[in-house]
């Protein structure tokens, strides 16, 4: 079964994932929608008895004769799930698979580096939850033809309110993809696009037979430039789509192209478009 690459892994602890906010490496450096015993002041409140007199703000009450306490914001580990499309599809081109799981490799010990709780999941009819260790150690198989909406639908409830989501897949489904299936729940969604060398560029002047790799039939195509133009016409739509779509929703979305080194595209394009940061 495909792992990361020792490559991958190695280049991950030069990075911190952005995604939404920058953490520090650090267990309890964010913060929470909740109230706690951090640093950071939120508030003051009316005292009520059973709370602790370290809270109690004694300037307050010479000021104003009030007793008041101080309310700090909750303290939480940031958690991040990689959510990785396990569709045959992905599985397509040798250059895609490899990226795709590289990609993976690469957010999850990242985050890890970075003081992140992470969970890969792997995105199918039934959602399959792995520790990073056991992906890095074992990998994953490509072999779902669930439509991605379905799948994304079935980890509705395996997320965790609150945490950092990256969706790893070449988002090519017939049926489409329904976005606000992550963008509902308390969390920040970020995506990648992963596209094989042929996906983004096909040939011209071949004739080919093409099979469906999740099972939906074959057809014999001869690639003229008539048929190539159209193609990356709807290509192209799609994309647009997904990233206008991704926009509104207010997730990131980054296109990739399988077949660019993983260390020119980590310093380059990963970082341009807010998905990392030198460490």
């Amino acid at each position: 079964m495909p792992r990361p690459s020792p490559d991958c892994l190695s280049l991950a602890e030069a990075f911190v994932p952005v995604l939404g906010f920058r953490p520090s490496g650090r267990s309890g450096d964010r913060l929470g929608p909740g109230v706690g015993a951090s640093l950071e002041f939120e508030d003051r409140r009316t005292y009520a008895p059973g709370d602790d007199v370290r809270h109690v703000d004694w300037r307050a009450l010479a000021r104003t004769g009030d007793l008041m306490v101080r309310v700090h914001r909750e303290e939480v580990q940031p958690r991040m799930d990689v959510l990785l499309d396990a569709s045959l599809s992905m599985a397509a081109e040798p250059e895609k698979e490899r990226l795709a799981t590289d990609l993976a490799g690469l957010f999850l010990r990242a985050a890890a580096c970075a003081g992140f709780e992470v969970r890969l999941v792997r995105l199918g009819a039934r959602p399959m939850v792995m520790s990073a260790m056991e992906f890095e150690q074992v990998g994953v198989t490509y072999d779902e033809t669930t439509p991605l909406g379905d799948s994304l639908a079935a980890v509705r409830g395996v997320l965790a309110p609150g945490g950092l989501w990256l969706c790893i897949s070449d988002f090519l489904s017939e049926s489409g993809v329904n976005l606000k299936s992550l963008a509902s729940r308390r969390g920040n969604a970020s995506l990648l696009q992963v596209l094989g060398p042929w996906e983004s560029d096909p040939p011209v002047g071949s004739s080919l037979r093409l099979e469906d790799s999740e099972g939906r039939g074959k057809r014999d195509l001869r690639l003229d430039q008539g048929v190539v133009a159209a193609y990356r016409k709807r290509l192209d739509r799609l994309v647009d789509g997904l990233s206008d779509e991704s926009r509104r929703l207010g997730m990131r979305y980054l296109r990739m192209n399988a077949g660019t080194p993983l260390e020119e595209s980590a310093r380059g394009q990963l970082i341009a478009a807010g998905f990392l940061e030198p460490a």
